[in-house]
C-alpha cells in the first residue's frame, strides 16, 4: 500500500505539480521582464507573481530534488538543476525590480529615476550572485556529484 502511496504522488507530482512549476519558473523572468518595461512605459503598476507564490514554486523544486522518488528527472538529466537554480534566482531577481518599480507607479512612493535605479540594481545585483555562486561551484562540478 505505502508503494503504491508513492507512485500515485509520483504521478500526480510529475503529471500537475512539476510541468506548470517548470514553465513558470523558466518563462518567469521574461515574462517579469515585459511586465518591468510596461510599467516604465505606461507609468502603470502591472502585478508580479509574489513573493508567496515564487515561496511555492521554490518548495516544489525543493521537493523535486530532495525526495529519491522525485529527483530522477535530475538524475537522468542532469543539467536540469543548474538551469532550475539560474531560472528560479533571475525570477527573484525580476519580482523584486518589479515590486520597485510598483513603488513607484501604484504608491508614488520612490521617484521614477530612484525605481529605474533600483530595478537595475537588483537584476544587477541577481545576476552577480550567479555569477559568483556559479564561479565557485561550477555546473561541472554539480553533475560530477
Amino acid at each position: 500500500m505505502k508503494k503504491i502511496i508513492k507512485i500515485a504522488w509520483a504521478l500526480f507530482y510529475y503529471i500537475f505539480l512539476f510541468p506548470v512549476t517548470a514553465f513558470i519558473i523558466v518563462f518567469g523572468p521574461l515574462m517579469t521582464f515585459l511586465d518591468l518595461l510596461d510599467v516604465y512605459k505606461l507609468e502603470a503598476p502591472r502585478l508580479g507573481l509574489g513573493l508567496g507564490m515564487i515561496a511555492f514554486m521554490g518548495f516544489i523544486l525543493f521537493l523535486s530534488m530532495k525526495y529519491h522518488s522525485l529527483n530522477w528527472i535530475y538524475r537522468k538529466f542532469p543539467v536540469l538543476l543548474p538551469f532550475f537554480q539560474m531560472c528560479f534566482v533571475s525570477l527573484i531577481a525580476m519580482d523584486l525590480s518589479l515590486t520597485f518599480a510598483n513603488l513607484w507607479a501604484d504608491r508614488m512612493v520612490i521617484g521614477k529615476a530612484v525605481a529605474i535605479g533600483l530595478s537595475l540594481l537588483t537584476i544587477l545585483l541577481g545576476r552577480s550572485f550567479l555569477s559568483y555562486w556559479y564561479y565557485k561551484y561550477p555546473i561541472s562540478f554539480k553533475m560530477v556529484r
